[in-house]
């Protein structure tokens, strides 16, 4: 709110009535007939001695120019902080209802405070949720490698065992994460028939349109309801050999500027995905 040159006449015409006898039982935050008038001023540093004397000097200096603000010399202002009216000289308004912004910080810190204490127990939450996902991708492959490969180890047959629920695509970034670590999967060319890329060249991939096709071909190649042609597993294949051939190895701005032999195979294969996979159940209608 601006600053306003002080009018006490106007300020007590409209205070109710109090009476006075018991204003000594009011906090100033009760009492509407005062307002807290601050006057601030600075003086000098030096030593001990020094800094008293500047300070009475200093603080003559304010009061005078206060008194004269009584005679229309210099002004004093009033100040709305917080519905408390404060009057004063500039500096000293600057600091008015200091307390009260504190106590505010105070309790912004405290809800601060309070979000932080609930950090562990969300992260707790997510890497349940973390691990359930992963087992659902464990499934994923395992389920792979007994439908498609005929190669499931006692190990997979457990994992399909450890529960009911069943992922039915690609999930590539996630599915990588799984081949990490000493206790990761190790069934290295079953990922890489999923995928067309070993788990660590994937772990490096962020390229997101390049993740959507691995991961299109993972849903078919995997699934029981849809069957891709040879066109489309051959189109697969075209791509993924000139990506790994691009440049340096894997440039991943291939649908940027002029179109490249990588653009040419990526687009191959998205367009023929509407005609190139079927339903296996409309197959066996036919």
């Amino acid at each position: 709110m601006p600053l306003k040159s002080a009018k006490t006449k106007d300020r007590n015409k409209k205070n109710v009535k109090v009476n006075k006898g018991n204003r000594s039982l009011l906090s100033p935050a009760e009492d509407s007939t005062t307002c807290d008038a601050i006057l601030v001023t600075r003086s000098e540093l030096g030593d001990e001695e020094e800094m008293k004397k500047d300070a009475k000097d200093a603080f003559g200096q304010a009061l005078q120019e206060a008194e004269m603000a009584l005679t229309g010399e210099e002004e004093l202002h009033v100040q709305d902080v917080r519905g408390e009216l404060f009057v004063g000289n500039r500096r000293g308004l600057s600091l008015a209802g200091l307390p009260e912004r504190v106590r505010v910080f105070e309790q912004q810190v405290a809800s601060l405070e309070v979000k932080n204490a609930e950090i562990p127990s969300l992260k707790i939450k997510s890497d349940v949720s973390l691990d359930a996902y992963k087992l659902l991708r464990n499934r994923f492959i395992s389920t792979f490698k007994r439908d498609k490969l005929a190669s499931a180890t006692e190990a997979d047959r457990r994992i399909i065992g450890e529960g009911n629920a069943w992922a039915h695509g690609g999930d590539a970034v996630v599915d990588a994460l799984l081949y990490t670590g000493t206790g990761g999967r190790r069934d290295f060319k079953a990922f890489e028939k999923l995928y067309g890329f070993p788990p660590e060249t994937v772990q490096r991939i962020s390229h997101q349109p390049t993740i959507d096709v691995m991961n299109t071909h993972a849903a078919v190649i995997a699934s029981k309801q849809k069957t891709g042609s040879d066109n489309f597993y051959t189109l697969f294949a075209e791509f993924v050999k000139l990506f790994k051939q691009s440049g340096e190895g894997y440039e991943e701005g291939y649908l940027d500027g002029d179109p490249t032999d990588v653009t040419r195979a990526y687009w191959a294969f998205v367009n023929c995905i509407k005609d190139e996979v079927t339903r296996v159940d409309a197959e066996v209608s036919d």
